[in-house]
């Protein structure tokens, strides 16, 4: 099918964490020397975007983050995240909630009789992205009430709230699982060296030792522990594993049960239990959310994967339209699962490229492997052989995550640099490019109402730009406001591909017909109310 463009690829750049704040205090991108983009923002149709909330399937007090961004902006409609569906079943006392989850059922009648364990590995933390620790505690005490023991292994957060909250969530935890007579903590770890992304063979080593041997240091008290990590400078992300005092490690005919949001985040830790002699004698290895990987088929999740209708990739390929997607192999779920709507497929005529992440001291790598990308995506508009090229560069999401303010600004400034080699490509063919994100962070590194570093993400609007010969001459009100799930009925107008009816976001793109615009939606960020 042709497009209306007329020309091909049709370019869209993904700008991780690049989201929009009026402020300059705290704002890296605000900071940052970025001509080029300033240049397109200002010369061509510029709008912003909501990414966050009830506009990419979250509740509304919640700040955007990578998985509901993506997923709602290739699904081209808001996609309910897991937070959502694990919430309504805890709240729910009918046979659609936890209690009568056929797997949790499943796994308390395979333990119980053996008089073996559970062992809860999750996030304490409200966050809500990777983990929530209510989740931890309602399972914890559902088990406890069923008569099964209960170890709780804690995973610090630190990313998706304050660096060094970690300890009053704790506590909290703690109280809410204090009448749970078969409830015990057993460790704590930070999720770098677990779960997350940058988490090594050797800390992941390290972690099932103290799980599975209770090989770690020992303590009366894991709150003390955390203090004095505190006192040695560390955040919650990277606290070292420690373990109770009595924790007698994992037992024969004991279960593991991964208490995740994230189908990614802990994957290649279930991997390694799977493969390794502590997972050959459990009775059962479950997780709350399906997780996405290799080999784990084995893992039982109480919430199968979430899905979404037609979404864009897949409404390309059915036109017959190649695509090829560039990212770091860091930022590789972006794309791989999230932009398809939590289908980890490729689909015909699709090709997914990724370049190495250095992943030694993000902080003196800005550029990351921006440069490789960059050489990739202009031999692509040169060779003029795909319909679709998405490039995304996740060097500002990723290394805010650090909360260094200077990298962050080196990192806005590289990005720049390379936008710049691809827009030139772009606007001497006559191509059209959209330039846009779909979540924040390099726009807020500094929390408002604590003063203290932040390295979640945000609920900032995201920019969005559309680079297309002529357009800058168009009269002020070429584009809408919206939110990210306009983008793929957007660039799907571009291409003239018909909108898939699933998609309930609508073209950002103003005709004559359409009427006056909607108000502008408000740039101001927030983050979660959390403890300082």
């Amino acid at each position: 099918m042709s497009g209306k463009i007329g020309v091909k690829p049709l370019v869209l750049v993904l700008l991780d964490g690049w989201g929009i704040r009026a402020e300059h205090e705290a704002n890296a991108l605000a900071q940052a020397r970025t001509p080029v983009y300033d240049r397109l923002a200002g010369t061509y149709p510029h709008t912003v975007l909501q990414a966050a909330g009830a506009s990419v399937g979250l509740t509304p007090d919640k700040p955007g983050n990578v998985q509901a961004g993506y997923m709602t902006m290739g699904a081209g409609a808001p996609v309910e995240q897991n937070l959502i569906r694990v919430n309504r079943a805890l709240q729910d006392d009918g046979p659609r909630g936890l209690a009568h989850n056929p797997i949790l059922q499943k796994l308390i009648q395979r333990v119980r009789p053996l008089g073996g364990a559970v062992h809860l590995i999750g996030m304490v933390s409200p966050g809500g992205i990777a983990g929530h620790q209510n989740h931890l505690a309602v399972l914890a005490a559902r088990l406890s009430h069923e008569g099964v023991q209960v170890y709780i292994h804690g995973i610090m957060d630190g990313l998706d709230v304050a660096p060094q909250s970690g300890i009053i969530c704790l506590g909290e935890l703690i109280d809410d699982v204090a009448g749970a007579e078969h409830v015990h903590l057993a460790s704590v770890m930070g999720r770098a060296l677990t779960i997350d992304e940058t988490a090594d063979a050797a800390s992941l080593k390290s972690a099932w030792k103290a799980i599975a041997d209770a090989n770690a240091p020992r303590t009366e008290y894991l709150s003390t522990h955390l203090d004095q990590a505190y006192g040695k400078g560390l955040n919650d992300d990277r606290i070292p594993p420690a373990i109770s005092q009595k924790y007698r490690g994992i037992r024969r005919d004991d279960a593991v049960f991964l208490v995740n949001l994230r189908p990614d985040l802990g994957a290649q830790m279930m991997q390694d239990l799977i493969e390794s002699e502590t997972g050959a004698m459990l009775s059962s290895i479950t997780s709350l959310v399906q997780l996405e990987g290799a080999g784990l088929d084995w893992v039982e999740p109480l919430f199968p994967r979430v899905t979404s209708h037609m979404t864009f990739s897949e409404t390309l390929a059915r036109a017959g339209q190649s695509q090829l997607l560039l990212t770091e192999t860091m930022a590789e779920k972006n794309l791989s699962l999230f932009w398809r709507g939590g289908q980890n497929r490729i689909f015909d005529n699709e090709t997914l490229a990724l370049a190495e992440t250095p992943l030694n001291k993000l902080e003196k790598r800005p550029d990351l492997s921006a440069a490789d990308l960059t050489i990739e995506a202009m031999n692509t508009i040169k060779t003029n052989d795909r319909d679709f090229l998405l490039i995304n560069f996740a060097n500002v999401g990723l290394i805010g995550r650090t909360g260094n303010m200077r990298a962050t600004i080196e990192a806005a400034e590289a990005i720049d640099k390379y936008l710049g080699k691809i827009a030139a490509q772009v606007e001497k063919r006559g191509l059209t490019m959209a330039i846009t994100s779909a979540y924040g962070r390099g726009e807020m590194m500094i929390n408002p109402d604590t003063g203290k570093i932040w390295r979640g993400p945000t609920s900032s609007n995201m920019p969005f730009t559309l680079v297309a010969p002529g357009l800058n001459k168009a009269p002020h009100g070429t584009l809408r406001f919206g939110t990210v799930a306009d983008v793929a009925p957007t660039l799907l107008s571009l291409m003239g591909i018909e909108v898939p009816a699933g998609m309930t976001g609508r073209s950002l793109l103003v005709s004559d017909g359409d009427g006056p615009q909607a108000e502008p939606v408000s740039q101001t960020s927030s983050v979660n109310s959390v403890p300082a």
